[in-house]
């Protein structure tokens, strides 16, 4: 889990995700993009909450499942 203090809400932003392979050995490609996604922001503060599967943008059949919440201090 990853927390982030935040003085106004992301109304403008965009989460960007990008799931990276290592090579065990770190031979050729000691890394390797499968894939990424971009989330609004904004839906999060709007809604409190998402927990939605996103198929990763240049990954032929790749998925990541994520969960936000927007929480305001108290």
């Amino acid at each position: 889990m990853f927390q982030f203090m935040l003085e106004e809400p992301p109304n403008h932003d965009r989460l960007h995700v990008e799931v990276v392979s290592t090579s065990s050995r770190n031979l050729l490609h000691p890394k390797e993009s499968l894939g990424y996604v971009d989330i609004s922001l904004v839906d999060v503060v709007n809604n409190k909450r998402i927990n939605e599967k996103y198929h990763l943008i240049d990954s032929k059949n790749g998925r990541l499942q994520i969960e936000l919440q927007w929480r305001t201090a108290s």
